[in-house]
């Protein structure tokens, strides 16, 4: 009982200071790049090298550890630390709004018995879940994301040399840009948040 107890720990500890996860891209132009190399975390881009706690090897679930996503719920295993894994809403607002109106409704969002704690991602949150291997360049554009048109997408990091923009993300170029947050200025968004994982429950 003690010996498992330890290897949950040990477990929950080299996934909290884990690797970066692959890329995704698994064909190789020469020897040495990323397709020949494939280097990074766990077995491939959607697969884990463990067990997340519902017992499968799925880097993305849905809430229930299963792949309905009823309530387009997201769950990314690769970032589970023990206790607290994050989630994404999968379908984006639908519109272009400005930055703080992103923001806004973000914080507003409500989904099931989830509502409260969602937010807009911040700009590495977003590249995490980019499928570089698409070849049609839309690297969110992948089951189970909806996130399939040409749009840019907004993060909630500012801009450090123009504090008056925000760090966008452009899904068909994979271009990052510094976009004004002025009213003037619309892009879509999609939300996160952190959940509290407990067994097979997660809060």
């Amino acid at each position: 009982m003690i010996g498992n107890y330890i290897k949950a720990v040990a477990a929950a500890v080299s996934r909290s200071t884990a690797q970066l996860m692959k890329t995704g891209q698994t064909t190789s132009y020469r020897t040495g790049d990323d397709g020949d190399l494939e280097a990074g975390r766990n077995l491939s881009f959607t697969v884990l090298a463990e067990n997340n706690p519902f017992g499968n090897t799925n880097r993305f679930t849905d809430e229930l550890g299963g792949t309905s996503y009823t309530n387009n719920i997201v769950i990314d295993w690769s970032t589970y630390n023990g206790s607290t894994v994050l989630g994404y809403k999968r379908t984006d607002n639908g519109v272009n709004i400005t930055w703080d109106n992103s923001i806004d409704g973000a914080l507003a969002l409500s989904i099931g018995t989830f509502t409260s704690g969602w937010r807009l991602p911040n700009i590495n949150e977003i590249i995490s879940i980019c499928n570089w291997s698409l070849a049609a360049s839309r690297y969110l554009a992948y089951s189970p994301f909806l996130l399939s048109g040409a749009f840019t997408y907004w993060s909630s990091t500012t801009s450090a040399v123009t504090t008056t923009s925000a760090q966008t993300f452009v899904n068909n170029t994979a271009v990052i840009s510094s976009t004004s947050k002025t009213t003037s200025t619309s892009m879509r968004y999609f939300a996160v948040r952190t959940f509290t994982v407990t067994g097979t429950t997660l809060s």
